[in-house]
């Protein structure tokens, strides 16, 4: 008999061609997500050591799988292709929006339809080219060598899965040698791109995993909060209101992808498709902000305006609504509603949409109007603009104080290509591509109806008289095409090098409009000082972070990735504490509230305008005897544009007439004599009862 050592080797040594057979979908991966062969040479050469790790993880998985189903060529299969699929989406969506795919895609909820977008060009020859090669050596590999056992034992089976965990395990914790440290392996969170690049897909994946579930700070306590909140001019408010007896409506506007196209000084516009945003700048306070996003994640800007926090702090690629929004979180909306302000979230899309049902309660919001309480008046295949400034108007009038509003547009959301609108009133000329052409000519209408909202609101509460400022600015730049093509083809940039990439392909215009101060500020900053700025300028108490943010903006008033921390003199220990309060907030025991007398989240806090109520049901008829059907005309309040009438939990042919009258049709089946309970339901695009109203019932007689 064989001594075990022997035994040993000679197992090991049957198992060698899953090394080769484990390198073929790593290689694959590689060109899917860099985007050519000879990125995907180079990367082997540079990084060898990172190629060993791919493989590695490759290989574990390959070996559970093989261990789950027994057989090695459907294991492989199932591998090849999980590994695969999400690296070439994984490559579209970094030409697209710069960001490769990371685990947070994957488990945010309900965003999955906002994903297609990633995949609507990915078949390209060169893809193609890819799957059949992968195709023919995979096919070689498995099924014309006698190197691959296509079934495995029981007892294999076992070791397998073990082995494959443990493998797993091995790269996941860096134990039990510390491998990874040795060789300066890390994952760079705050540069994805450059987090793949270097890492390759498939390492970059398991260490953003490991980040992801890893929240733990060191050196944070009670008495540390306590110290940097201690150093702040202010002490932090506990209730009551502002001395101030003015109190100016606040109306914050996150306008989706805005930005100037004509600071492309190669495009001729046929016309300005700014000139108020212009006017504006001219006459007012404005400036820009350094977004941390480009061509979307509109939902962790307005996570740095609304909160203060920066998402220079969490990892690139995550979404800071989905991921990390658990608890209560002191905010704009909450500072103002201390102070007797009613604060309102708006938003033209679907209220489960980055979590924003959630996420705007636990910012203290009062009220939500989402898409599914908006009238469907659209300009393109988005909602216009004009309609989200007839509800912030409508809210604003509702209230008998002052309102502080935060709300978002989608009629300029991606995607830019001819055709998105209508009818196109601007003609661009220039020396570049009729593709830039018409994202150009497409992405200047969809501006103007922004800048047309812009003027609609300023020119109401100029007129109305009454306190208000708005902060109108974009998000982040428009996604022009592949790697940038449109801003490369136009030389705005001159590619992912330009030594201004940063600047220009990051920040975004500000305006600061006001009926009652005649102050002037040129202002460029990070999102996160918005909101000091606006209490500020409005005269109202603000809280110890905003108090924290003011005096750090007059030293770093903007903050960069931190790859950009040396280019602009930036030390990182200066923005420490800044972490250390951001971490209490989001992660830790929120040591900072303890004297808060008054609950962040309002108990009232509802979607919609108000309580949908019923107050008067009528019948075209009370008798159905030779009727085909019957018209109900429902009168109540608070009606939504959207919402339906349910006869005994049967929805019905609804007409909305305005928000105290719908009429609806009773036909078919549901036609009998009998008592008709009455509700009007509104629905989301889950199929999620969003709002209901009382029941009334009327009497019908008949056959």
């Amino acid at each position: 008999m064989k001594p075990l050592s022997s035994r040993i080797l000679f197992h090991l040594r049957q198992q060698l061609p899953l090394l080769i057979l484990a390198l073929v979908p790593v290689l694959i991966m590689e060109i899917l997500s860099r985007g050519h062969y000879l990125d995907m040479m180079s990367w082997t050469v540079k990084h060898f050591f990172e190629l060993i790790f791919n493989e590695w993880i490759v290989l574990s998985v390959l070996l559970f799988f093989t261990a789950l189903i027994g057989r090695t060529r459907i294991a492989y299969w199932v591998t090849a292709a999980v590994f695969i699929i999400m690296a070439l989406i994984s490559g579209v969506k970094l030409k697209i929006l710069g960001v490769p795919l990371t685990p947070w895609d994957l488990v945010i909820a309900g965003e999955a339809s906002d994903m297609v977008k990633y995949v609507t060009n990915i078949l390209t020859f060169q893809v193609l080219s890819v799957f059949v090669l992968f195709g023919a050596v995979s096919y070689f590999l498995l099924y014309r060598t006698p190197l691959i056992l296509k079934k495995v034992a029981l007892k294999e089976r076992i070791a397998y899965g073990v082995v494959g965990l443990l493998m797993m395990l091995a790269v996941y914790q860096d134990a039990p040698l510390p491998v990874q440290k040795w060789l300066g392996i890390q994952a760079m969170v705050w540069n994805q791109a450059q987090n793949t690049t270097t890492n390759g897909y498939a390492l970059a994946t398991v260490l953003n995993t490991k980040v992801m579930f890893s929240d733990k700070r060191e050196g944070y306590d009670d008495k540390a909060i306590e110290a940097i909140v201690s150093h702040t001019p202010e002490p932090p408010i506990k209730a009551g209101d502002s001395p101030n007896p003015i109190k100016p409506n606040v109306i914050v506007i996150l306008s989706e992808s805005f930005w100037d196209p004509t600071q492309i000084q190669g495009a001729t516009f046929s016309a300005d498709p700014i000139p108020f945003f212009h006017k504006l700048q001219r006459t007012g306070t404005s400036g820009t902000m350094l977004s941390p996003q480009y061509g979307g994640g509109t939902a962790n800007v307005e996570f740095e305006v609304l909160t203060g926090n920066s998402m220079r702090f969490l990892p690139q690629g995550s979404v800071a609504y989905n991921q990390y929004i658990s608890n209560e979180v002191d905010s704009l909306a909450s500072i103002y509603a201390r102070q007797g302000y009613t604060s309102t979230a708006i938003s033209p899309f679907y209220n489960w949409y980055f979590n924003s049902n959630k996420v705007y309660q636990d910012f203290g919001f009062s009220k939500y109007i989402p898409i599914e309480y908006f009238k469907p008046n659209y300009s393109g295949p988005y909602i216009a603009d004009s309609e989200v400034a007839a509800n912030i108007i409508k809210t604003t009038e509702q209230s008998d104080g002052a309102d502080f509003v935060f709300a978002n547009t989608m009629e300029n959301h991606f995607h830019y290509y001819p055709g998105k609108f209508p009818k196109n009133t601007f003609d661009v000329t220039g020396d570049f591509s009729p593709s830039s052409k018409g994202m150009l000519e497409t992405l200047a209408q969809g501006m103007n109806g922004a800048d047309r909202m812009l003027q609609q609101l300023v020119e109401y509460y100029e007129k109305k008289g009454e306190p208000t400022i708005i902060a109108f600015w974009g998000d982040h730049l428009p996604a022009l095409g592949d790697d940038y093509a449109t801003y490369i083809d136009t030389k705005y940039i001159s590619g992912k090098d330009d030594p201004d990439f940063l600047k220009k392909m990051y920040s975004v215009p500000l305006v600061v409009w006001n009926n009652f101060d005649t102050r002037k500020d040129h202002l460029d900053m990070s999102p996160n000082y918005l909101g000091p700025y606006l209490i500020e300028l409005s005269k109202q108490q603000g809280n110890y972070y905003t108090s924290f943010l003011s005096q750090l903006k007059k030293k770093i008033p903007v903050i960069p990735p931190k790859d950009y921390y040396a280019k602009m003199n930036i030390n990182e220990n200066d923005l420490k504490d800044y972490e250390t309060l951001q971490y209490d907030v989001l992660f830790g025991e929120r040591h900072a509230y303890k004297d808060y007398t008054k609950p962040i989240i309002d108990p009232n806090y509802r979607l919609g305008y108000g309580p949908i109520t019923i107050d008067k049901v009528d019948a075209d008829s009370k008798d159905i005897s030779g009727r085909s059907s019957i018209t109900l005309t429902v009168e109540g309040s608070n009606i939504p544009p959207l919402g339906y009438v349910s006869l005994n939990g049967k929805a019905l042919t609804t007409t909305w007439v305005d928000e105290h009258k719908v009429t609806a049709v009773v036909d078919g089946q549901l036609l009998k004599a009998g008592l008709w309970d009455v509700q009007i339901l509104n629905k989301d695009s889950k199929e999620t009862v969003v709002g209901k109203s009382n029941s009334l019932s009327i009497e019908i007689g008949g056959r």
